[in-house]
């Protein structure tokens, strides 16, 4: 009986959005247009390098000398196979959804278990630094803005020390140089990662298109506006944030909470590139909503 009511639920909204659509059709085309744009000018630009830069070193086994170089430091600090702190700073580079293309490309090559990569789901969230710059530059002055990045960085490192008493064991590894073809790595890095980034458009523009229909039938006044953009999707909850009339605290938690949690867009990007495989999406959800509890903590304590 739940079934058939969420369905029917569901299904209405449907229908109303179609109705929506085509009663807003300029507009809805704008938000189309705005997201296909995001995505090549800030979205495309950042992440199609770095996935061929993060394959490519992959195949130099790069992520062995990670290995070698941090395991004793990582494994008595966090409980973790030194190749986390490989995670860490590409994943930091480049921005999400980034770690779980990194994660399931190491978990391919077997170099971590899919035990590790789920466990490093928890704890490798970074949004892309000049993003964030960018977006919190609009709202907040130069120190708040070094702070919520600040704070969103060291959440992750938080989350990993909390959860190192439940790490699972670590891989152990022959560590041997293996020969690879270049070229053939460059040919399938490039399908590979167009096939994600077409992925991560669809859910971009989808987003964004689902958060304009639904604040727009909502009666909702400027806060929960801005909360139930960010919820969905994070560069139009920033942007709403800029425009609200609150103070400043409130603007923070409200940001940090947006920035930690990630939106359903993101989320729905890392359990896309996480399909057909063992890693679960769970542990990046459970690690957000960890994430989100600790920032907003942090932010009204600093």
């Amino acid at each position: 009986m739940k079934e058939k009511i969420s369905n029917f639920t569901f299904t209405l909204f449907l229908f109303i959005s179609i109705y929506f659509i085509f009663k807003n059709n300029q507009e809805v085309s704008n938000i189309i247009i705005t997201g296909t744009n995001l995505f090549f000018t800030k979205v495309f630009v950042s992440l199609f390098p770095m996935f061929i830069i993060n394959d490519l070193l992959i195949a130099l086994n790069i992520p062995y000398y990670f290995y070698i170089i941090f395991n004793n430091l990582f494994s008595k600090l966090l409980k973790t196979s030194g190749i986390v702190c490989y995670v860490f700073i590409m994943s930091l580079i480049s921005g999400t959804p980034s770690q779980a293309y990194i994660l399931k490309s190491l978990v391919a090559d077997k170099l971590i278990s899919n035990e590790e990569a789920n466990h490093y789901l928890y704890f490798t969230y970074f949004s892309n630094p000049l993003f964030l710059l960018l977006m919190l530059s609009a709202i907040f002055p130069t120190p708040i803005v070094l702070k919520i990045i600040l704070i969103h960085y060291l959440s992750n490192l938080i989350i990993a020390l909390i959860k190192r008493k439940s790490a699972p064991p670590i891989t152990n590894k022959e560590i041997t140089i293996k020969t690879t073809n270049i070229g053939t790595a460059l040919t399938k890095s490039i399908t590979k990662s167009m096939s994600t980034l077409l992925m991560i458009l669809g859910t971009i523009v989808f987003y964004m298109l689902l958060t304009y229909i639904v604040t727009n039938i909502l009666p909702l006044n400027a806060p929960l506006k801005t909360m139930t953009a960010g919820f969905f999707e994070i560069t139009r909850g920033l942007n709403l944030l800029s425009t609200v009339n609150l103070t400043s605290k409130i603007k923070e938690i409200i940001a940090i909470s947006i920035i930690s949690f990630g939106g359903l867009s993101i989320n729905t990007q890392i359990k896309g590139i996480l399909e057909e495989t063992s890693i679960n999406y769970i542990y990046f959800l459970k690690g957000r909503i960890m994430q989100t509890i600790i920032s907003v903590l942090l932010i009204i304590i600093i």
